[in-house]
């Protein structure tokens, strides 16, 4: 059996997921060489892949790793192989430059987990109810149901993405991802045009009784309403739930755990100028605990930052 289909057998034994979705990841997604595993005996029994993001942060382009498919087989639960595994993950990706780690707990009681190995509630997000008679669609713009996008359809979706700070960055390959998870969800992807122009687009799935739009990007507050009012008509709703970024101490998608802690705040530093000296630079990962900042007239006046060694390597 190859370590593949090892991966593979445990994710099936761990995860509730559907073996249409279980064969997409592993068809693609998955590789061996972000794959990392504990075994005993020769057996896989904790398993993850540490996929590579690009993401926005301070106007600049960081380096930053997903952790995905974070696993342990039941019998060797609660022995500490997870808590091993991701420390050697976290070495790794220190050691290949990785700013930031992320991750999404699959299940509320995870954020308390992922917490005692330096992780934090991040990607906040509002949920609003949106009603169909309060919209204001836009005359001139017109709306597709886009099963298959092409090229173009990929390039708006990543400036806009770009635009958006702080922000995970998806390259075409898992955009394609994105898109087959989406078909196998029956879900659709509403794309706006103006003449011949992409304007905007909604990726969107009908719940048991709730119509969620999962993300949303446009142009205009009118195509918004555009795309909107004709995810109401397709699926035949008169309300629905839009997910929209937020700062906000509202609904928390995911978690993220800095690795690179000087680099980092160097990156926050150049972009608002003030000098930074960290110190224990012998510590190969550090956690970050708190990170305070003040402003006078929209120039940092005071940054605090306590770095702690208890889930150092």
């Amino acid at each position: 059996m190859t370590t593949k289909d090892e991966v593979k057998t445990l994710w099936k034994l761990c995860f509730n997921d559907s073996d249409e979705f279980t064969d997409l990841y592993f068809k693609m997604r998955y590789k061996d060489e972000v794959n990392r595993v504990i075994r005993d005996d020769g057996k896989i029994i904790s398993a993850l892949q540490m996929i590579p993001y690009p993401m926005t942060f301070c106007d600049e382009v960081i380096s930053t790793s997903y952790i995905s498919g974070a696993c342990t087989h039941p019998d060797y639960r609660k022995h500490g192989a997870m808590k091993r595994l991701l420390k050697e993950t976290h070495r790794c990706m220190y050691e290949d430059g990785v700013l930031l780690a992320s991750l999404i707990p699959a299940e509320e009681w995870l954020f308390g987990y992922y917490a005692r190995s330096g992780y934090a509630p991040v990607f906040g997000y509002a949920v609003e109810q949106v009603r169909v008679d309060r919209l204001c669609p836009a005359p001139g713009c017109r709306i597709e149901v886009c099963e298959f996008p092409g090229v173009e359809h990929y390039h708006y979706f990543d400036s806009r993405m770009h635009g958006r700070r702080s922000c995970i960055q998806h390259p075409k390959e898992d955009f394609l991802v994105i898109m087959a998870d989406l078909r196998l969800g029956n879900g659709k992807l509403l794309v706006a045009w103006e003449a011949d122009k992409i304007v905007g687009m909604a990726f969107t799935v009908m719940g048991d009784d709730t119509l969620y739009i999962k993300e949303l990007l446009a142009d205009t507050d009118a195509v918004q309403d555009t795309l909107l009012y004709e995810a109401a008509h397709i699926y035949k709703v008169q309300r629905m739930d839009y997910f929209i970024p937020s700062s906000a101490d509202t609904l928390f998608l995911g978690m993220a755990r800095v690795i690179r802690a000087e680099e980092l705040l160097k990156v926050f530093a150049h972009k608002y100028s003030f000098s930074l000296a960290v110190y224990n630079l012998t510590l190969l990962v550090h956690n970050l605990i708190v990170f305070k900042q003040s402003f006078t007239n929209g120039k940092v006046v005071a940054l605090y930052f306590f770095l702690s060694a208890f889930d150092c390597l």
